[in-house]
C-alpha cells in the first residue's frame, strides 16, 4: 500500500526552498569567482590569482623554449654564432616569441644570446 498523495507532496522541496538555495549559491559564487578567475596582480607585479599564475608559467615556459631553440641553433651553426633575431628560429611560432600576458615581444641580445621578458613582474625570467 502506498502513502496517501498529501504525504508524498510533503517530502518534496517547494519551489521557494529551491530558489533560496540557488540564490545563496549565486551569492557565494559572486564572491569567489573574482578571486580565482581574475587576472589581478600584487604591487610588485607578481600574480595574485591562480589564472594569473598560469599565465606567468606560460611565459616562463615560452622563454625556456626560446632559449633551448637558441642553443639548438648555435649547436647547428658551424661557427657557433647566435641567431641575429628570434625570427630565424623556425621552430618557434610567433606566439612563443612574445609574452602571453603583455603581448610584447621578448628582448633578445644577439651578442650575448640572452632572452628576457620586458613585462613587469617577468624581468627575472
Amino acid at each position: 500500500m502506498s502513502a496517501p498523495l498529501s504525504e508524498r507532496w510533503r517530502r518534496a522541496f517547494s519551489l521557494v526552498e529551491v530558489l533560496v538555495v540557488v540564490v545563496i549559491l549565486m551569492v557565494l559564487a559572486a564572491f569567489l569567482m573574482p578571486r580565482y578567475l581574475g587576472n589581478a596582480r600584487t604591487k610588485n607585479g607578481r600574480a595574485a590569482t591562480p589564472l594569473a599564475r598560469a599565465h606567468d608559467t606560460e611565459c616562463l615556459y615560452n622563454i625556456r623554449s626560446v632559449r633551448q631553440a637558441l642553443e639548438v641553433y648555435k649547436t647547428g651553426d658551424p661557427d657557433s654564432k647566435n641567431a641575429q633575431s628570434l625570427t630565424e628560429l623556425r621552430e618557434l611560432t610567433p606566439e612563443m616569441r612574445q609574452c602571453p600576458v603583455g603581448k610584447v615581444p621578448y628582448r633578445y641580445d644577439p651578442v650575448t644570446g640572452e632572452v628576457h621578458c620586458p613585462y613587469p613582474g617577468h624581468e627575472n625570467y
